[in-house]
């Protein structure tokens, strides 16, 4: 009879590849990943998956976003501890595939949960501070709902320019167009780049939910909605950029190849 496994806090610790300890923004290390490590192994001790917990991290962001359209100091503050709740949720997932079982469809499960909590977060905690009021912001400002609304368009509009531009890159290396080019982003020997480590200390994986958090407390959320829009509008800006320069450079490949292959005919 095989023996059954029992996963302990030691055991995900220990099997956290060095990569991915390295690539961990400093308080997600010290803090959130920590304690997904004891989540993780009371996951994997009675059977869930972690395309479960993905899916159930989903529905934490729905009700986390939808908590802060409350008119409530106390619902605002709960909704804000449900964003670092997420983020325990979502290193645990990352936990149970690596080290336990990696499923298929795990990345999209991962990655929808992500999607819809910063996809509508930045337009509620707008609404809210509209509601309620904030540092720079007075109660009624409708600038608020607007610069929210920008912050959360700016995160999906990123998302969606990376996933077309990898569709597209896809179906022209399989019709034998351009040749296929390393995602160093997603590389593990990139996880120094000093790109890379900016984007994950700021962003929804670093600081921004402890930010999140006290801001709800003090009545300050109006900074964290200005913070949104100058991160994830300049990181949209710089990307879509970038993509855009990648695309014209393969275009300019092709066509002298092709004029190429045309002189020689």
């Amino acid at each position: 009879m095989k023996r059954m496994i029992t996963y302990t806090y030691k055991y995900f610790k220990n099997e956290m590849p060095d990569w991915k300890r390295r690539k961990d923004p400093i308080l997600s290390r010290v803090f959130y990943r920590r304690i997904s490590f004891a989540t993780a192994a009371v996951c994997a001790n009675i059977g869930i998956s972690a395309n479960t917990v993905s899916y159930v991290s989903a529905l934490v962001a729905i009700i986390a976003d939808a908590l802060f359209l409350v008119n409530s100091h106390i619902t605002i503050i709960i909704a804000a501890i449900l964003v670092n709740i997420w983020l325990i949720m979502d290193c645990t997932d990352g936990n149970l595939a690596r080290s336990v079982k990696k499923q298929p469809f795990g990345e999209f499960a991962d990655g929808i949960s992500s999607y819809i909590l910063v996809g509508f977060m930045c337009t509620c905690m707008g609404f809210s501070v509209y509601q309620t009021g904030g540092v720079l912001f007075e109660k009624g400002c409708a600038w608020i709902i607007l610069i929210g609304a920008l912050a959360s368009s700016s995160d999906t509009m990123m998302r969606l320019i990376y996933q077309k531009y990898k569709a597209t890159e896809a179906e022209m290396v399989k019709e034998g167009k351009i040749e296929e080019e390393l995602d160093k982003r997603l590389s593990h020997d990139n996880v120094r780049s000093f790109r890379v480590r900016v984007e994950a200390e700021l962003g929804v994986g670093g600081i921004l939910p402890i930010f999140i958090l006290l801001a709800s407390i003090f009545n300050a959320l109006d900074l964290v909605v200005l913070y949104c829009l100058l991160y994830f509008g300049f990181s949209c800006v710089v990307m879509s950029l970038s993509y855009v320069r990648k695309a014209i450079k393969h275009v300019n490949e092709y066509e002298v190849g092709r004029k190429e292959k045309a002189n020689e005919s």
